[in-house]
């Protein structure tokens, strides 16, 4: 693919953001799409050139392409080790192992990189070791992604020591994400207890870790228990993604009481976790006393009666923005519910992923993805196919663009303000 990498070829998938810098997207699917080919290690060479004569790129996106060590070894080499502005690297499914993360290791000090992502690569535990020793020496990345990476419980308890102030000099890691344990090592049989009472260790002392994702994990309700008696503690986690666990109705109920004590969490991610009606009336015995704007209860097993208690719940000082509910059992009761609510302004249609409509008097609802988080968290392609190369201006927003970043969550769309709220004056 050398010949087709050329300058003009490489400007031509960079998109401009609003302050100035360039986004370059090399995506594997797309590429195959249109050339048959992806990217492998030969190609870093160029990119490395292209990176070094346009130093406004600042995020680089070359998921799911063929890499592999050899080409993180050039990419180092040719362009990490020296000074550069890169500040986003997505390097998702690139066939790299833990020869590759040591190679980012080497170059720690140069690097400063706020996004880091992994997932998809089979780094395994001496991996992990190297990513931990990574956050040990470098203070600058936000967002780690280490989802389906191969961790057992070799490595996990390092990782939580190095998230832990007490035990670490790191306090940069604001988003984190440890998704997909394995289930045992040559060292360790997997237990979710003790990865539990780790996340719960950890979280306890933590003081900069802003959004949490431990999806298919295996937790189950007594594993809940295990991770709230540190979890209870913190004041810093505003999301919280435990989504396509086994904690069902007792994990919900302890995960209602906790959010009774009025925690700093806006999001809640329990979808795909076999709740039922007990832990979802439970949930709206609670939920009006939490802070929650954000909550995903989709692909459970809740009945009618209790969507339509969850419902009555949401209007509470602090109101709900986005639902996701799709995967129940909704009847024509919490359909009639919903819609009345929609209809005075309680939700905003658009951030639910339910739509409601009328055939001969009679309710009914289809799905709508409105939730983007699982396409935003593989990078898939936005129609799935590749489309015409247009000039592609993203809108960097400011901090304290309103409504404020405190409900900006990664992956998912911006939480918009309530209903009514006076906008900010325009200077």
């Amino acid at each position: 693919m050398e010949n087709l990498l050329t300058t003009t070829f490489l400007q031509l998938f960079c998109e401009k953001n609003s302050d100035g810098t360039k986004s370059l997207r090399l995506k594997g699917r797309e590429l195959d799409q249109r050339k048959g080919l992806r990217l492998d290690c030969s190609d870093m060479m160029t990119i490395c050139d292209f990176l070094n004569d346009h130093p406004d790129v600042v995020d680089l996106d070359i998921c799911y392409n063929n890499i592999g060590d050899k080409g993180m070894y050039l990419f180092k080499t040719m362009y990490l080790k020296n000074e550069n502005n890169l500040r986003h690297l997505n390097m998702a499914s690139c066939s790299l192992t833990w020869k590759a993360v040591e190679q980012l290791y080497m170059v720690a000090d140069t690097i400063k990189l706020k996004t880091l992502r992994l997932t998809g690569n089979k780094i395994g535990k001496e991996g992990g070791r190297f990513v931990g020793m990574l956050l040990q020496k470098n203070n600058t990345i936000n967002h780690l992604d280490l989802g389906d990476t191969d961790q057992t419980m070799a490595s996990v308890p390092f990782l939580m020591t190095v998230l832990r102030p007490d035990y670490s000099t790191n306090t940069s890691i604001r988003i984190f994400d440890m998704s997909r344990i394995i289930p045992s090592s040559l060292y360790y049989t997997f237990d979710s207890g003790d990865l539990a009472e780790h996340l719960g260790n950890m979280l306890k002392v933590n003081t900069t870790l802003y959004e949490l994702h431990m999806q298919k994990c295996g937790f189950d309700g007594h594993d809940i228990e295990r991770m709230l008696y540190g979890m209870k503690f913190n004041k810093t986690l505003v999301m919280l993604d435990l989504g396509n666990n086994q904690f069902g109705d007792h994990g919900m109920e302890l995960l209602a009481i906790w959010l009774r004590t009025r925690p700093a969490l806006l999001g809640l991610n329990v979808c795909g976790n076999r709740i039922k009606d007990t832990g979802c009336r439970a949930l709206s015995h609670h939920l009006p006393f939490s802070k929650i704007r954000l909550l995903d209860i989709a692909r459970n097993c809740i009945e009618d009666k209790a969507l339509v208690h969850l419902l009555y719940s949401i209007k509470k000082p602090y109101q709900m923005r986005m639902l996701y509910m799709w995967g129940n059992k909704i009847g024509e009761t919490t359909l009639k519910v919903l819609q009345r609510m929609i209809g005075v302004g309680v939700f905003d249609p658009e951030r639910l992923d339910v739509r409601i409509y009328e055939v001969d008097g009679v309710l009914y609802h289809a799905y709508v993805p409105e939730d983007h988080y699982k396409h935003r968290l593989y990078s898939v392609m936005d129609h799935g196919c590749a489309v015409e190369l247009k000039i592609k201006r993203n809108i960097i927003e400011d901090e304290y663009s309103y409504p404020r970043n405190l409900t900006n969550f990664k992956f998912y769309d911006k939480i918009p303000a309530a209903p009514g709220s006076p906008r900010r004056p325009v200077c």
